[in-house]
């Protein structure tokens, strides 16, 4: 990515280098369960101690009503992304594994097949829903830019942290 200022603007341009995707998305199979829970748990660092449990984590990724899409380089898994069909769909969980899916965009790629797994299971669903900590800028940037709304906050009670709502129209 590259931010170029116009000389005849305030505004910033963002120009984003595209490339074609190596990666290819899936259903969670069953098989990578463990891979998967593991992943969460070691990129959610301290925040993962209510997950901490590898069996929560997976029941949390796979069973009825909930959808978790799995990004793939060659055969490594590089991402995922989980939500639930439980009133309206909600992402729970977005996952990057590395530094350099990061930077090719995999978070964005993730959210828009989300959307697109969505609108096939759910045809008649008009929003998807996404909470994140207040102080998770560049969480919130990438869900803005993927045309999510912020709808509204709320401290959360366990972690005493402000909590940001976001909704995106389907």
């Amino acid at each position: 990515m590259m931010l170029k200022r116009n000389p005849f603007s305030c505004n910033l341009t963002i120009i984003v280098e595209m490339t074609l995707s190596e990666f290819s998305f899936e259903p969670l199979r069953k098989r990578d369960r463990d891979a998967c829970a593991e992943m969460i748990i070691s990129t959610l660092g301290n925040e993962a101690k209510p997950y901490a449990d590898k069996n929560t984590v997976k029941k949390a990724l796979y069973g009825d009503k909930k959808v978790t899409l799995v990004a793939r380089r060659k055969e490594r898994i590089s991402g995922l992304i989980n939500g639930t069909l439980l009133g309206f769909p909600r992402i729970m969980f977005l996952t990057v594994a590395d530094e350099q899916s990061a930077r090719e965009g995999l978070g964005g790629m993730l959210i828009d097949q989300f959307v697109k797994e969505i609108k096939k299971i759910s045809p008649h669903a008009k929003l998807i829903l996404h909470n994140e900590f207040a102080d998770n800028f560049n969480a919130i940037g990438l869900y803005s830019v993927k045309g999510f709304k912020v709808t509204g906050f709320i401290k959360d009670p366990i972690t005493n942290r402000d909590v940001v709502f976001l909704e995106k129209s389907v």
